[in-house]
């Protein structure tokens, strides 16, 4: 008896794609039945992946720590490496999952591998998630998760240099890192953000299939359909959308030119990827325009890769 068939690849991008994900996904993925054509129900966050782990084998590490804060809790991984004499640098992450999925244990092959390949602990923040808790409880909790890293107690805790701080997200979570990097200056008191990566990011709440998203609209797995979906769990109120810490590249240019230092992963095939290398101009832009030296941003496109390229990680060889 054959499966019924949900997500095929459509036939423009399938020339397109690395072999790996196209056998792949035509053993799993085209049977799943889309997220947005379902009811929503919260337990899907912890149900079993219908699908073979796609992650890498976790990095063995000095030290994991879970850490409860006010609204939500932490992660730390710490290096086997012996603490320098100020401590150690701290890289924060911010899984994806389209601000409504996702927690904690997503990326965790990723946060041990950076932890012992750059000798950082590693802090991932498992914000409050969305339609329960829509914006701006993520980017609040992002803020907060900053701030208790750089704070005396955290530094403690944590054993890291509060001066060496880097963060980074992946799709919703690369919208809520680029959101505190421009936010961190305006702290109290202000905390200095050495570098920020930001994996296959949602950069443009606003975007649409008529705009920037018309050139990648048939990519796999994040359609239109279902970033919409997430996007109206998120932002119920849809006008917040214009808000820059919904949608960064809406900021202004003073506060642009704030940003640190920059590393975008971009997959070739994915739907949010214009967005990502616009932003990437504006940022250069940005410091040309206010004056800024010292900063750069560096994008790296993946072609043949999905927005899934970071969480397939362990099928490609």
């Amino acid at each position: 008896m054959s499966r019924q068939i949900h997500q095929p690849i459509h036939p423009t991008i399938r020339p397109l794609l690395n072999p790996e994900y196209i056998a792949f996904h035509d053993a799993h993925f085209q049977y799943v039945i889309p997220d947005e054509e379902q009811t929503w129900d919260p337990s899907a966050r912890t149900a079993p992946r219908p699908w073979p782990s796609t992650t890498l084998a976790h990095t063995p590490v000095g030290s994991i720590q879970d850490i409860p804060l006010t609204n939500f809790p932490i992660r730390s991984f710490t290096p086997t490496a012996p603490k320098p004499p100020g401590g150690y640098p701290v890289f924060i992450w911010f899984h994806g999952g389209g601000w409504a999925v996702g927690g904690l244990d997503d990326g965790n092959d990723l946060c041990t591998m950076a932890c012992e390949t750059a000798k950082c602990v590693v802090v991932t923040v498992g914000y409050r998630l969305a339609p329960e808790n829509p914006y701006p409880a993520a980017v609040e909790d992002a803020v907060a998760a900053l701030q208790w890293v750089a704070s005396p107690e955290g530094s403690s805790t944590l054993n890291i240099d509060p001066s060496r701080i880097a963060i980074g997200g992946t799709s919703a979570g690369g919208n809520l890192a680029a959101v505190l990097s421009l936010k961190a200056t305006a702290l109290s008191p202000p905390v200095a953000i050495r570098a920020q990566i930001l994996v296959v990011p949602v950069i443009d709440n606003t975007a649409t299939v008529e705009t920037i998203w018309a050139a990648n609209q048939h990519a796999p797995l994040l359609t239109p359909a279902r970033m919409e979906w997430y996007r109206a769990m998120y932002l119920p109120n849809a006008s917040d959308a214009r808000n820059w810490d919904a949608s960064p590249n809406l900021a202004p240019v003073g506060l642009l030119a704030k940003s640190p230092r920059t590393w975008i992963a971009v997959a070739g095939q994915d739907l949010v990827a214009l967005e990502a290398m616009l932003f990437a101009e504006q940022l250069e832009r940005a410091w040309k325009e206010e004056g800024v030296q010292g900063r750069d941003v560096t994008v790296k496109v993946y072609e043949g890769g999905t927005h899934s390229i970071l969480a397939m990680a362990g099928r490609y060889t």
